[in-house]
């Protein structure tokens, strides 16, 4: 331990020096240019995580392969968000507590009408407010001229680089959760908390991007097993989202994360969005960092034979940017299932009972499950100082 205090203390020594060398570079230069910005925030955001000691654990891939399902099984139960289409909006930071708690930060007015202030530079002109006035999203009239800008954007202007302008996108979701978001937030940073029994109001925010948008930070306290008090998982939103916003998100939490685990659903495979994905977590290079899991579904396989054939070609297809991927199959639904069958709806435990009449998937599943809390039990308590 004395070796990994000792690298702690010279990698904060190197940051802050690197950090010094960044504004004196700034200040040569007489510019401030966004890339010495992040740069500098990096620097900042690794001193940060050197002096909190936690371990963070990113779950990722395409909308609908079971992540959030995923998280629940760690967890012992169903506390986030499961279900068809895009239900998560944000990054959500999910540990072990005392009790069950979730702590909304919110962002402050200046912030939101800062950030609008920026998007807003792709309105046509003649839409812009000429008033010296900043944008602020408080005034009625100027969110008459942010809708009727919005409006008057061509298909065009609304699409870049094949997807959704970040611009428009961050634009709309401001207008839309205003009047909701609006009581809550203040000229500082806020917080709201749900607990106990209001803990599950905290899904009506991070599922839904006009209420997200409003967001810093969400962290979630869940009283179930998890992986530890220092040990934190983060429900990413969907690696194939349709929103730009949430790709930033998504890699601003990788570059902090210490494990990945990359969630692929075995009734779709690996897709084009998936391979675009992983491309972009080997640019960062960040690969050996990362553990996949198969999600199966028994209801669309017809028995352990058709599963294995479709998991030799999902794993064939992974190989191409991951040579030797760690990779395990089992069906987050039917885990979380076992693990809480006393709260189960009578749908789920018919659902639960008919599955529990696949035994030979079930058996093999089973074993890959314990197999992956192996892989993930030494990566979280014996690898986790490297």
């Amino acid at each position: 331990m004395t070796e990994y205090e000792t690298l702690k203390r010279h990698l904060a020594q190197n940051c802050n020096a690197a950090g010094q060398l960044l504004d004196a570079a700034g200040r040569i230069a007489e510019l401030s240019d966004d890339g010495l910005s992040r740069w500098k925030a990096t620097c900042a955001n690794i001193a940060a995580q050197l002096s909190e000691e936690i371990m963070r654990v990113a779950v990722v891939g395409a909308i609908k392969s079971g992540k959030s399902t995923f998280v629940n099984t760690l967890f012992g139960a169903d506390h986030l968000k499961r279900g068809a289409g895009v239900v998560t909006s944000i990054v959500t930071r999910v540990r072990t507590g005392e009790r069950l708690k979730a702590v909304l930060f919110l962002k402050s007015w200046d912030e939101v009408n800062r950030e609008i202030q920026q998007a807003a530079v792709l309105l046509p002109d003649d839409h812009r407010s000429d008033r010296e006035q900043a944008l602020d999203i408080r005034r009625a009239a100027d969110r008459q001229v942010l809708e009727r800008a919005l409006n008057a954007l061509a298909a065009d202007q609304l699409i870049s680089k094949d997807t959704r302008s970040a611009g428009s996108v961050l634009l709309a979701a401001y207008l839309n959760g205003y009047e909701r978001v609006q009581p809550l937030v203040q000229d500082n940073r806020a917080t709201v908390v749900f607990e106990n029994d209001h803990f599950g109001r905290h899904r009506d925010f991070v599922s839904d991007d006009a209420l997200a948008v409003y967001l810093q930070d969400v962290l979630l306290e869940i009283n179930g097993p998890g992986l530890g008090q220092d040990v934190e998982i983060a429900d990413c939103q969907g690696s194939d989202s349709p929103n730009p916003l949430h790709l930033a998100m998504i890699q601003d939490y990788l570059m902090m994360a210490h494990l990945t685990i990359y969630v692929i659903s075995s009734r779709t495979g690996l897709r084009q969005a998936d391979i675009r994905f992983l491309s972009m977590i080997r640019e960062m290079g960040i690969l050996d960092m990362v553990g996949f899991v198969v999600n199966c579904d028994f209801s669309e396989h017809d028995d352990l034979e058709d599963l294995v054939q479709g998991i030799g070609r999902i794993e064939q297809d992974v190989r191409l940017i991951c040579p030797e991927p760690a990779m395990f199959t089992f069906s987050a639904l039917f885990q979380l299932m076992a693990q809480s069958t006393a709260e189960l709806s009578e749908k789920e435990r018919a659902r639960y009972t008919h599955w529990c009449r696949e035994a030979e998937m079930v058996d093999f599943t089973s074993a890959e499950h314990v197999r992956f809390e192996r892989f993930l039990n030494r990566k979280v308590e014996r690898e986790r100082s490297s």
